[in-house]
């Protein structure tokens, strides 16, 4: 069974189960409060409940039938109706486990009244989250948000003038990243007045259709010492050599573990781009080779698609300034279960989205733009990192 299949169907599992446990407290809320009527409040919750299970129901009907899974033979809307039903399923649980632990607290007070108290709040959070999931998830689909970060240089190093580097990842182009989005995510690297763009990789989700967009879009960067690239998992998948072809002919530079060195005014900025990916490590006397290569640097950035452990101790060692890296999409899908944000992410990284210092480097995990498996995002929304080095 395809990967992406495989965690589709794990993840209707768990939605089923919270629509049982949902459905048992809903259709006793229902009872106590004896509203009226019964065929209407099922229908409330039968239909919804089937439409999220549809998506998952079809990938396997289309597995078993023609031994494979596209997401392009499914109607989109099926798709997200899925990913709405798991994440407002999984909000839900908060109010499902918080009425089953006051149940108890409140039979204690002696009042007759307390099981419709209950049912009545219970229904009317229900609705709340219902409205609430969707408006939120609308939005952190669609927006995009520009986390400004200063990084302070000693005194001795040579900048005359503040330099401006932006931080970009996983353009993911395909069906659901089409051209209008990632021309919007473009012109706020723009807005940002770039020296230096690092791009940490996947260009696109899956096949060849979208290299061209993807290249496309980011020719479009306006940066004074242009934009530099490495690779991703998707892009690895798919074909680097295709992806660095379509990139460099439209001026986007590439680095596959490689230094380069930029100069601004009196200032040498060296950047390493490594290739550290599920499939693909980049060797260890290799990384070690270039990032202890001496060229006479004021600051030097380390781009790298993933920061494993082995990456991110290697670059405190060396005495990099920035590690910039991507790949976790900032979580993307990011629950709350009284207030501790659960993401499949944490079971690979606890890097899932932010920075941290190390000593004097600053390791920044920008969210991306783009999807993969799930087209919608929830508190994780699309980023793009402004960094100023002063």
């Amino acid at each position: 069974m395809p990967w992406a299949l495989r965690m589709i169907s794990f993840s209707a599992v768990l939605l089923l189960l919270l629509l049982f446990y949902f459905g048992f407290r809903y259709f006793k809320s229902i009872k106590i409060l004896g509203l009226k009527p019964l065929w209407l409040y099922r229908l409330i919750y039968f239909v919804p409940a089937g439409l999220f299970l549809l998506y998952p129901a079809g990938g396997q009907i289309q597995y078993l039938m023609l031994g494979t899974f596209s997401r392009s033979g499914h109607p989109f809307i099926l798709i997200y109706l899925f990913w709405y039903g798991l994440v407002c399923m999984g909000v839900m649980l908060n109010w499902l486990l918080l009425h089953d632990l006051l149940r108890p607290v409140l039979s204690r007070t002696g009042k007759k009244d307390r099981g419709v108290l209950l049912a009545r709040g219970f229904l009317i959070m229900a609705a709340v989250t219902v409205l609430y999931t969707s408006v939120k998830m609308i939005r952190d689909t669609s927006h995009i948000v520009v986390n400004e970060i200063t990084y302070n240089l000693n005194d001795e190093t040579r900048i005359i003038e503040p330099l401006t580097i932006v931080h970009i990842s996983e353009l993911h182009a395909d069906s659901f990243t089409g051209e209008l989005k990632m021309r919007r995510y473009i012109e706020k690297v723009n807005d940002a007045n770039p020296d230096i763009v690092i791009i940490t990789g996947d260009l696109i989700s899956s096949g060849r259709d979208h290299i061209e967009a993807g290249a496309n879009a980011l020719s479009g960067i306006e940066a004074t010492y242009g934009a530099w690239f490495v690779m991703g998992d998707h892009d690895y998948w798919v074909s680097t050599d295709e992806i660095a072809e379509a990139l460099l002919s439209r001026g986007v530079n590439v680095l596959e573990n490689e230094n380069t060195l930029v100069r601004h005014n009196d200032m040498v900025v060296k950047i390493t781009g490594i290739t550290e990916l599920y499939s693909y490590n980049v060797d260890d006397v290799l990384l070690d080779a270039l990032l202890n290569e001496n060229s006479g640097q004021d600051l030097h950035l380390l781009a790298s698609h993933q920061a494993t452990d082995r990456i991110i101790s290697a670059a405190i060692d060396s005495g990099v300034n920035k590690l910039l890296a991507g790949h976790t999409h900032g979580g993307q899908i990011r629950v709350r279960l009284f207030f501790y944000p659960v993401t499949p992410v944490r079971a690979e990284t606890s890097y899932v989205k932010g920075r941290w210092k190390f000593g004097n480097m600053l390791m920044n995990i920008n969210s991306g733009l783009g999807f993969t498996l799930s087209p919608v995002r929830y508190n994780a929304p699309a980023e793009v990192s402004v960094i100023r080095v002063k």
